[in-house]
C-alpha cells in the first residue's frame, strides 16, 4: 500500500478550528446541516453540505473554499506531513490513527480491498463536488495490516505529541485530536512498513468509489493527489478497535419453522427491550443471532458454522452476520439482493427494531453480536466480501480538522 504524505489544508489563527469542524455529510440531514450552517459562515459544513437551494450547489462550495484561502481563514502546510490522529472515547477508551493519502489508481488497484457488499447510492453528487472543488474534503477509514503490531506501537508514539486540533463531538462526548508528522525519516518509516501491506475499507467504500471513479476519468500521474485518497489508516492489531452491530428488520414473511430447523440451540429470552436483547445475544455462546417473529417470543439462536455451502464468502471467520445472510436467509430462499432491494431495512439502534418489531411493522428482526477485529481480519484476509451492513465502526471520523488539495504537493 502506498502511502503519500500531503501538504494539509486546515483552518488558521484567524478562527476557531475546533469549532468548525463537524460529522461526515452522511451523519447530516437537511435540520442538522441548516443548524451547523447557522454557527458559522466557515463551518465546514459550507462545503460538504452546501446549501442546495443555491443556482449550483457545487460550484458554491468552490467558491466558499477560494474565498477562505484567500481570506487566510485557511491555508495549506509547507511541507508535506502525515497527521497522526487521535479519538478519545467519552467512555475512556481510545482510538489511534494516521491521516495519509492512499493511491486510488490502476497501480494501486489491489491495496484496498472492500469488505462488504454496498447498498447502492448516487455518486454523482459527491464526484460533482470533487469535480468542481478539486478538493478531497473528506476521509475514509482504513483498517490496515498489523500482524506484529507495529503500526499499533508507532501511533501510540506519535498521537502523544503536539496537538493541533482539537474538536469535542456534541452528542457523543468523543474528544477527535490531530497532530502532524513532518519529519522526512519518521514519514518513511510508516512508508515502508505499510508498503507491502494492504488495507480494508472499514467505513467509506463510496467515497473511495468517487476518488477512483474521478482518477479513472482524469488519468492523473500516480503518486500524485488527484490519484490518491485521503484516508485515517487504524492498525488491526489494536485492541481498542470496537466494531459495533447492525441489526436487520426482515419486511417480508417466511416460513419460520424452516429457519428455526437451521439453529442448533434455542435459548429463550425474558427481557423487555431491545437493547437488553442485543445484550444478551452478545454474551452468548457463538455464533449467536437473536430472533424475534412480530407474533413470537423472541429467541436467541446458536448456529452451526459447519452448515454453510463451501465457497461462502468469510465463512471461515463464523460470523453471525454471514450465517445469517448465507444459513438462515438463504434458507427462506432470500439471496445476497434482498440485503439491498428493501427486503432487510437496517437498525444500528436494538431497541428501535424491537419497536418496529412489536408494532407489526416487520416481520422479524435480527439482533447481531459485536464483531472482534481479529475475526474481521480473518473474514476478509482472503480478499472475501461480507453482506452489506455487516460492521458499524464507531466512532465516526470527524471532518474538518484537515483536508487535501488535488494541486497540492505530496510525498511518498
Amino acid at each position: 500500500m502506498r502511502i503519500l504524505a500531503f501538504g494539509g489544508l486546515r483552518y488558521t489563527d484567524a478562527v476557531t478550528p475546533g469549532e468548525l469542524a463537524a460529522p461526515p455529510f452522511d451523519q447530516i440531514d437537511d435540520a442538522m446541516r441548516l443548524k451547523l450552517h447557522a454557527q458559522s459562515e466557515h463551518h465546514f459544513t459550507q462545503l460538504t453540505r452546501p446549501d442546495p437551494n443555491t443556482s449550483d450547489p457545487h460550484q458554491a462550495a468552490h467558491a466558499i473554499h477560494e474565498k477562505w484561502l484567500a481570506s487566510g481563514v485557511v491555508s495549506s502546510e509547507e511541507e508535506p506531513s502525515l497527521y497522526p490522529y487521535r479519538i478519545e472515547m467519552a467512555d475512556g477508551s481510545l482510538r489511534r490513527g494516521l491521516f495519509v493519502l492512499v493511491g486510488v489508481g490502476p497501480a494501486s488497484a489491489g491495496d484496498l480491498r472492500p469488505h462488504e457488499h454496498t447498498v447502492d447510492k448516487p455518486l454523482a453528487d459527491r464526484l460533482a463536488l470533487l469535480e468542481a472543488t478539486r478538493v478531497d474534503l473528506e476521509p475514509v477509514m482504513l483498517m490496515a495490516e498489523d500482524d506484529d503490531g507495529t503500526l499499533e506501537r508507532m501511533l501510540e508514539v506519535d498521537c502523544a505529541g503536539e496537538e493541533l486540533v482539537s474538536y469535542v463531538d456534541p452528542a457523543s462526548g468523543d474528544r477527535h485530536v490531530l497532530l502532524r508528522i513532518s519529519d522526512g525519516d519518521r514519514i518513511l518509516q510508516y512508508q515502508q512498513l505499510l508498503e507491502p501491506r494492504q488495507a480494508v475499507i472499514a467505513d467509506g467504500h463510496h467515497r473511495t468509489k468517487v476518488a477512483q471513479l474521478f482518477a479513472k476519468k482524469h488519468q492523473p500521474e500516480e503518486g500524485t493527489a488527484p490519484c490518491a485518497k485521503m484516508a485515517v489508516l487504524f492498525s488491526l492489531a489494536s485492541k481498542e478497535v470496537v466494531i459495533d452491530p447492525i441489526h436487520r428488520a426482515l419486511m417480508v414473511e417466511v416460513d419460520q419453522e424452516q429457519l428455526a430447523e437451521r439453529a442448533i440451540e434455542h435459548v429463550p429470552f425474558e427481557g423487555a427491550t431491545g437493547q437488553e436483547f442485543a445484550a444478551a445475544v452478545a454474551a452468548s455462546e457463538q455464533p449467536a443471532v437473536g430472533v424475534r417473529f412480530k407474533n413470537s417470543a423472541p429467541e436467541i439462536w446458536i448456529l452451526d458454522p459447519a452448515d454453510v455451502p463451501a465457497g461462502t464468502p468469510g465463512a471461515k471467520a463464523n460470523l453471525p452476520a454471514i450465517l445469517l445472510q448465507y444459513q438462515l436467509l438463504a434458507t427462506a430462499g432470500l439471496t445476497i439482493a434482498s440485503a439491498s432491494d428493501g427486503t432487510l431495512t437496517y437498525r444500528s439502534d436494538p431497541d428501535e427494531l424491537w419497536n418496529q418489531v412489536e408494532a407489526g411493522e416487520a416481520e422479524a428482526g435480527f439482533w447481531l453480536p459485536p464483531m472482534a477485529p481479529e475475526a474481521f481480519a480473518l473474514a476478509t484476509a482472503d480478499g472475501d466480501v461480507m453482506p452489506p451492513k455487516s460492521t458499524r465502526f464507531m466512532p465516526k471520523l470527524a471532518s474538518g480538522l484537515v483536508w487535501s488539495s488535488h494541486g497540492g504537493r505530496v510525498v511518498g
